[in-house]
């Protein structure tokens, strides 16, 4: 009887990974069709998948930073929880945080934030 011998896998040439899509605009689609009973538009799929795949592999990598920086190779829930925390409640942003934050505003928006501000500022004076 023949030897059984272990199968190599080909060495991959090295270099970067091709990066991929976490969601798929036929997932919104078929979700939105199917649980919401509404249509979606290609582009309006394909906008959503973009940005929440965007927001998910930055989450990923912060959980990454957050396994290393506990001397670990796996990332546990408590990663997640603090990559979460980081980039989708952003409870505590950094002054270069906000400041991307603001600069997605329109002009509208800014209009209305300065607004706020200001009456931010004159509720702390009356406080004081």
């Amino acid at each position: 009887m023949p030897k059984k011998t272990k199968r190599r896998a080909a060495a991959a040439s090295p270099g970067p990974r091709k990066e991929r899509d976490l969601i798929k605009s036929n997932t919104i689609r078929s979700y939105v069709t199917d649980v919401l009973n509404m249509r979606i538009s290609l582009s309006a799929a394909n906008d959503l998948r973009g940005a929440f795949n965007a927001l998910l592999k930055s989450t990923l990598s912060n959980a990454v930073e957050n396994a290393k920086a506990g001397s670990r190779s796996t990332i546990m829930p408590q990663d997640i929880a603090a990559a979460i925390d980081k980039t989708i409640s952003k409870k505590n942003l950094t002054p270069a945080d906000l400041a991307q934050e603001i600069n997605r505003l329109s002009a509208v928006e800014l209009g209305e934030l300065v607004t706020a501000i200001e009456e931010l500022v004159k509720r702390k004076k009356e406080t004081k």
